[in-house]
């Protein structure tokens, strides 16, 4: 029998950030948002940033798709804080995040996630703690492969969350 104390409640909505989405689309991953999320958004800064400026790359022909089309919102305006601080993507994932609370900030940057949770009481994931999340849901296997694979693509991703996220797969 668990413990109650044990226990989050679990957050069903996701609002996702460009560099999570470029890095499971790399991993052929993408599909594991809406197996995760029954709410997965995309702010229009990002679907742009992934679609037009990444023309060509990885996430752009997926997020083009008409089902992912469907999952693209306006944010509300990000606070001032968000725009001297951070991207416009980061920024507008924080607001829209905000704007449907309760949901997970999905963001892999460290001064966007450090915002996010420390200013605004976001709950945030990255793309290794989603990879996690779907290999305990059995959806997945070998996130340590798939997180080297990740880095082999050219995806800046630290020994340390690789360790750590392996850790919290048991792997």
């Amino acid at each position: 029998m668990s413990s109650a104390l044990n226990l989050r409640p679990m957050i069903d909505r996701a609002v996702i950030n460009a560099g999570p989405l470029v890095a499971l689309s790399l991993l052929d991953q993408l599909d594991l948002l809406p197996a995760l999320f029954s709410e997965c958004w995309v702010p229009q800064t990002v679907f742009e940033e992934v679609t037009v400026a990444g023309l060509g790359k990885p996430g752009a022909k997926s997020l083009l798709s008409a089902d992912w089309r469907n999952r693209v919102r306006e944010s509300p305006a990000p606070d001032p804080l968000l725009v001297m601080e951070l991207d416009a993507g980061e920024a507008e994932v924080i607001s829209l995040a905000r704007h449907l609370s309760p949901c997970i900030a999905v963001i892999d940057e460290r001064r966007g996630r450090r915002i996010a949770m420390d200013v605004y009481g976001l709950r945030v994931k990255g793309t290794a703690g989603l990879l996690v999340e779907a290999q305990r849901r059995g959806l997945i296997s070998g996130i340590r492969a798939q997180l080297v694979a990740l880095r082999g693509a050219g995806y800046f991703i630290a020994n340390s969350v690789i360790d750590a996220a392996c850790l919290a797969a048991g792997e």
